[in-house]
Protein backbone atom coordinates (compact mmCIF):
# COMPACT_ATOMS: atom_id res chain seq x y z
CA UNK A 1 0.00 0.00 0.00
CA UNK A 2 1.56 3.30 -1.07
CA UNK A 3 1.20 6.60 0.73
CA UNK A 4 2.86 9.99 0.46
CA UNK A 5 3.59 10.74 4.09
CA UNK A 6 2.12 11.17 7.53
CA UNK A 7 -0.55 13.66 8.55
CA UNK A 8 0.45 15.15 11.93
CA UNK A 9 -1.04 18.06 13.81
CA UNK A 10 -1.42 19.07 17.44
CA UNK A 11 -4.42 16.81 17.99
CA UNK A 12 -3.11 13.46 16.84
CA UNK A 13 0.48 14.18 17.92
CA UNK A 14 -0.65 14.67 21.53
CA UNK A 15 -2.97 11.64 21.53
CA UNK A 16 -0.23 9.36 20.26
CA UNK A 17 2.53 10.70 22.48
CA UNK A 18 0.47 10.68 25.68
CA UNK A 19 0.80 6.87 25.77
CA UNK A 20 4.59 7.17 25.63
CA UNK A 21 5.01 6.39 21.94
CA UNK A 22 7.05 9.01 20.04
CA UNK A 23 6.26 10.00 16.47
CA UNK A 24 9.50 8.45 15.21
CA UNK A 25 8.47 5.07 16.67
CA UNK A 26 5.01 5.25 15.10
CA UNK A 27 6.45 6.10 11.70
CA UNK A 28 9.07 3.35 12.00
CA UNK A 29 6.33 0.76 12.57
CA UNK A 30 4.99 1.47 9.07
CA UNK A 31 8.45 0.95 7.52
CA UNK A 32 8.03 -2.81 8.04
CA UNK A 33 5.11 -5.20 7.56
CA UNK A 34 2.18 -4.63 9.92
CA UNK A 35 -0.95 -6.64 10.64
CA UNK A 36 -4.06 -4.71 9.66
CA UNK A 37 -7.15 -5.95 11.44
CA UNK A 38 -10.39 -6.09 9.48
CA UNK A 39 -12.78 -3.22 10.01
CA UNK A 40 -16.21 -2.45 8.67
CA UNK A 41 -16.88 0.55 6.48
CA UNK A 42 -17.77 3.59 8.52
CA UNK A 43 -20.88 5.09 6.90
CA UNK A 44 -20.38 8.34 8.84
CA UNK A 45 -16.92 9.62 7.99
CA UNK A 46 -13.49 8.14 7.54
CA UNK A 47 -12.66 4.48 7.76
CA UNK A 48 -10.38 3.64 10.66
CA UNK A 49 -7.76 0.92 10.52
CA UNK A 50 -6.21 -0.98 13.41
CA UNK A 51 -2.58 -1.98 12.97
CA UNK A 52 -0.21 -4.06 15.03
CA UNK A 53 3.46 -4.22 14.31
CA UNK A 54 7.00 -3.71 15.52
CA UNK A 55 8.90 -0.43 15.76
CA UNK A 56 12.51 0.07 14.68
CA UNK A 57 13.51 -0.52 18.33
CA UNK A 58 11.77 -3.92 18.25
CA UNK A 59 8.84 -2.96 20.49
CA UNK A 60 5.38 -4.23 19.61
CA UNK A 61 2.81 -1.48 19.05
CA UNK A 62 -0.87 -0.88 18.30
CA UNK A 63 -1.93 2.09 16.14
CA UNK A 64 -5.39 3.23 15.07
CA UNK A 65 -5.14 5.28 11.88
CA UNK A 66 -6.98 6.53 8.83
CA UNK A 67 -5.87 7.35 5.29
CA UNK A 68 -6.63 10.82 3.97
CA UNK A 69 -6.59 12.00 0.37
CA UNK A 70 -5.80 15.67 -0.20
CA UNK A 71 -4.44 17.48 -3.22
CA UNK A 72 -3.70 14.17 -4.95
CA UNK A 73 -1.66 12.85 -2.01
CA UNK A 74 -2.48 10.01 0.37
CA UNK A 75 -1.46 10.67 3.97
CA UNK A 76 -1.49 8.15 6.81
CA UNK A 77 -2.98 9.87 9.87
CA UNK A 78 -2.35 8.10 13.18
CA UNK A 79 -5.27 8.66 15.56
CA UNK A 80 -3.96 6.95 18.68
CA UNK A 81 -1.03 4.67 19.46
CA UNK A 82 0.56 2.75 22.30
CA UNK A 83 3.09 0.08 22.95
CA UNK A 84 1.78 -3.40 23.62
CA UNK A 85 2.91 -5.13 26.80
CA UNK A 86 3.27 -8.80 27.57
CA UNK A 87 4.53 -11.77 25.60
CA UNK A 88 1.15 -13.07 24.40
CA UNK A 89 0.46 -10.55 21.65
CA UNK A 90 -0.02 -13.25 18.98
CA UNK A 91 -2.32 -15.37 21.16
CA UNK A 92 -5.06 -12.91 22.05
CA UNK A 93 -8.70 -13.83 22.60
CA UNK A 94 -11.07 -10.82 22.57
CA UNK A 95 -12.07 -9.29 19.22
CA UNK A 96 -10.75 -5.78 18.63
CA UNK A 97 -13.73 -3.45 18.29
CA UNK A 98 -14.37 -1.19 15.33
CA UNK A 99 -14.22 2.57 15.83
CA UNK A 100 -16.67 5.07 14.38
CA UNK A 101 -14.98 8.14 15.87
CA UNK A 102 -11.52 9.28 16.87
CA UNK A 103 -12.77 9.45 20.47
CA UNK A 104 -13.82 5.77 20.43
CA UNK A 105 -10.35 4.83 19.17
CA UNK A 106 -8.67 7.00 21.80
CA UNK A 107 -10.80 5.58 24.63
CA UNK A 108 -9.98 2.02 23.56
CA UNK A 109 -6.25 2.63 23.26
CA UNK A 110 -6.19 4.47 26.59
CA UNK A 111 -7.92 1.75 28.58
CA UNK A 112 -7.52 -1.64 26.92
CA UNK A 113 -5.08 -4.37 27.91
CA UNK A 114 -3.94 -5.09 24.36
CA UNK A 115 -2.45 -8.46 25.30
CA UNK A 116 -5.98 -9.91 25.54
CA UNK A 117 -7.12 -9.32 21.95
CA UNK A 118 -7.45 -11.59 18.92
CA UNK A 119 -5.35 -11.11 15.78
CA UNK A 120 -7.03 -13.83 13.75
CA UNK A 121 -8.30 -12.47 10.49
CA UNK A 122 -5.57 -9.86 10.34
CA UNK A 123 -3.87 -9.20 7.04
CA UNK A 124 -0.17 -8.48 6.75
CA UNK A 125 0.36 -5.25 4.82
CA UNK A 126 3.51 -3.47 3.82
CA UNK A 127 3.25 0.31 3.51
CA UNK A 128 5.51 2.02 0.99
CA UNK A 129 6.26 5.68 1.50
CA UNK A 130 6.41 7.33 -1.89
CA UNK A 131 9.87 8.86 -2.33
CA UNK A 132 10.32 12.60 -2.21
CA UNK A 133 11.84 13.43 -5.58
CA UNK A 134 12.72 17.12 -5.31
CA UNK A 135 15.28 18.83 -3.11
CA UNK A 136 15.81 22.46 -2.22
CA UNK A 137 18.54 24.50 -0.58
CA UNK A 138 17.38 27.08 1.90
CA UNK A 139 19.41 29.73 3.68
CA UNK A 140 18.13 30.61 7.16
CA UNK A 141 19.46 32.67 10.04
CA UNK A 142 21.03 30.39 12.63
CA UNK A 143 18.55 31.55 15.27
CA UNK A 144 15.60 30.52 13.09
CA UNK A 145 17.13 27.12 12.33
CA UNK A 146 17.76 26.56 16.05
CA UNK A 147 14.15 27.49 16.82
CA UNK A 148 12.92 25.04 14.15
CA UNK A 149 15.14 22.30 15.59
CA UNK A 150 13.74 22.92 19.09
CA UNK A 151 10.15 22.75 17.81
CA UNK A 152 10.90 19.58 15.85
CA UNK A 153 12.42 18.00 18.95
CA UNK A 154 9.30 18.89 20.95
CA UNK A 155 7.20 17.29 18.20
CA UNK A 156 9.42 14.18 18.29
CA UNK A 157 10.58 14.28 14.68
CA UNK A 158 13.64 15.22 12.60
CA UNK A 159 13.82 18.93 11.80
CA UNK A 160 13.77 18.47 8.01
CA UNK A 161 10.53 16.48 8.25
CA UNK A 162 9.14 19.20 10.53
CA UNK A 163 9.98 21.85 7.91
CA UNK A 164 8.32 19.77 5.15
CA UNK A 165 5.18 19.28 7.24
CA UNK A 166 5.08 23.01 8.06
CA UNK A 167 5.29 23.81 4.35
CA UNK A 168 2.60 21.26 3.47
CA UNK A 169 0.29 22.65 6.12
CA UNK A 170 1.01 26.26 5.17
CA UNK A 171 -0.02 25.52 1.60
CA UNK A 172 -3.12 23.71 2.88
CA UNK A 173 -3.92 26.48 5.35
CA UNK A 174 -3.03 24.68 8.63
CA UNK A 175 -0.29 24.99 11.23
CA UNK A 176 2.28 22.33 12.26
Amino acid sequence: MEFDGFDWDGGNREKCQKHGMPIVAIESMFERPVVILPDRENPVGERRYRAMGTTAEGRKAFVVFTLRERDGATRLRPISARYMHGKRWKFMKKPIPTFNTDQEAEDFVAGADLTEYDLSGGQIVRFELRPKDKTINLRLPESLLNAVRRQAEKAGMPYQRYIRIALEQAVGGGKP
